[in-house]
């Protein structure tokens, strides 16, 4: 039964069309919540404030753009789904003004309670992915040009051409990576970006940073991304005036 007593509304915004409907109907089957509308094209800023929704079910990527949006989702209350979260998205979710995340493994019952604790102004984190974060609570975390670099690094580039991206020597590109390694628990590059990827400081389908096309190694297929794109953490990395 509800904790509460009013009937809370909510809208779906997801990029998949399956997924989306599948939400929708988890939505559609609770007695103590209203679907108001779906969507999964266009400007999910724009989409939101369509949605008279007390409480939003997005995407990890719709939440983190209504997140970070000029004004945030107005009125509604967020909760990411997805797969996967790694410990490094979770936190940033939170840090964002998430209040809760969920997986997409979740039961209907969870999704019902979820809604509605995150309704009535509590925070909802899926227990296997609050155990996550909590078992890398207090892990040294990587500094601006280390994401960076190891964004470069993710993309095949040399330690040559990384050292001209970032305009710094092959030597300090070396202690760097050391730092990554040691951070992460790796013991070398690949290795470095799997660990990075799992625990989403690194996510699989993000713009490449400039120059990832023009340094791929010989025999690897040059990367795509959109022209002019670049991450965050080359343009933080970039916006440095002293070599870290």
């Amino acid at each position: 039964m509800s904790t509460t007593a009013r009937r809370l509304s909510v809208g779906v915004l997801h990029e998949s069309v399956v997924i989306q409907q599948g939400l929708a109907a988890l939505v559609g089957r609770s007695g103590n919540l209203q679907l108001v509308a779906t969507a999964g094209t266009g400007s999910p800023t724009v989409a939101a404030d369509l949605l008279p929704a007390h409480v939003l079910l997005a995407s990890h990527g719709f939440a983190l753009e209504l997140l970070d949006g000029p004004e945030g989702p107005r009125h509604a209350a967020v909760i990411a789904v997805a797969p996967h979260f790694g410990d490094e998205a979770a936190r940033a979710l939170i840090r964002r003004g998430a209040r809760g995340l969920l997986l997409l493994s979740m039961t209907a019952d969870e999704l019902e309670q979820a809604v509605l604790r995150v309704g009535a102004g509590l925070r909802h984190i899926t227990p296997s992915v609050a155990a996550v974060m909590a078992e890398h609570l207090g892990a040294p975390g990587l500094t601006c040009r280390e994401v960076a670099l190891l964004e470069l690094l993710s993309c095949g580039m040399t330690n040559k051409a990384i050292a001209r991206t970032l305009q710094i020597s092959d030597g300090t590109v070396k202690t760097h990576a050391r730092s990554i390694f040691s951070k992460l628990g790796a013991n070398n590059r690949t290795q470095a970006v799997a660990v990075a990827r799992r625990r989403g400081i690194l996510r699989y389908g993000a713009d490449l940073p400039a120059g990832c096309l023009e340094e791929a190694p010989a025999g690897r297929p040059a990367a795509s991304r959109s022209a002019g794109s670049t991450t965050l953490g080359l343009q933080l990395a970039r916006s440095m005036s002293v070599p870290a």
